[in-house]
């Protein structure tokens, strides 16, 4: 079973930024799902949010400011402390990419927005990965069906993935012609498991934080476990696998 780092390491470091999956990549993480929106520059920037008022202390939407204005942020207002400012900003995708060429696969997610920012990101994502080989270890996930849909249209070539909180995502699987099946793990049960697996889909299940969750998850076969805590998960699994 996989271990994707959640934001990078959401629990452990400043997320989606590249101080944390630095971190993430120290302690062995190797797959990662990270976030993204639209700044005011009609780049795709890494944040969760769709303001920068938890992560950064300052205040506003995200699409409210420049790349050069998110980079010079500091992103380490919430979640675990951290020692330093150093590659604590929010950056754009091009930036994380280059900044992790450790990770082996990404599920980089389009958070929700009005339908043109659905639209544009679509349009970036196939600017940004026009060829097959440029989506090799990228998979673009979302809850949004209008960017799966836009994203279906202008780049069918690159892998999707629905984000799902509900007992039966498989109309919304079936609709984009997805890959992957991310999953809350309160939903995760024998029926949709089986479902998917039918399918051939790959399963990820998140946000898994607790020992005993994960160890639950992986009997129960998944693809993949998504967490706030690669240092736990990790070598938790190793252990499971031996």
């Amino acid at each position: 079973m996989l271990v994707y780092g959640h934001r990078g390491a959401g629990g452990e470091a400043p997320e989606n930024t590249i101080a944390g999956c630095q971190h993430a990549i120290e302690r062995g993480a190797r797959y990662l799902e990270l976030d993204m929106r639209l700044s005011k520059d009609d780049q795709l920037v890494m944040i969760h949010d769709d303001s920068v008022d938890r992560t950064t202390g300052e205040k506003g939407k995200v699409n409210t400011y420049t790349t050069a204005e998110l980079k010079k942020m500091d992103a380490r207002q919430s979640g675990a402390p951290w020692p330093n400012k150093r590659n604590t900003g929010v950056v754009t995708l091009d930036e994380m990419l280059d900044a992790t060429p450790d990770i082996k696969g990404y599920q980089l997610e389009v958070k929700t927005g009005s339908s043109a920012q659905m639209e544009r990101i679509a349009e970036l994502l196939a600017e940004r990965f026009s060829s097959e080989s440029s989506v090799e270890r990228v998979v673009i996930t979302s809850s949004s069906m209008t960017l799966l849909q836009h994203l279906m249209t202008l780049a069918p070539h690159i892998p999707r993935g629905y984000i799902s909180i509900t007992p039966n995502p498989f109309p919304v699987l079936d609709r984009f012609k997805c890959s992957l099946l991310a999953m809350n793990w309160s939903v995760c049960n024998i029926i949709n498991l089986g479902h998917a697996r039918r399918k051939g889909l790959h399963i990820s299940v998140w946000t898994v934080n607790d020992a005993s969750v994960v160890k639950n998850i992986y009997r129960s076969k998944v693809d993949s476990v998504i967490t706030d805590y690669p240092s736990m998960a990790l070598p938790l699994i190793a252990s499971l696998e031996r």
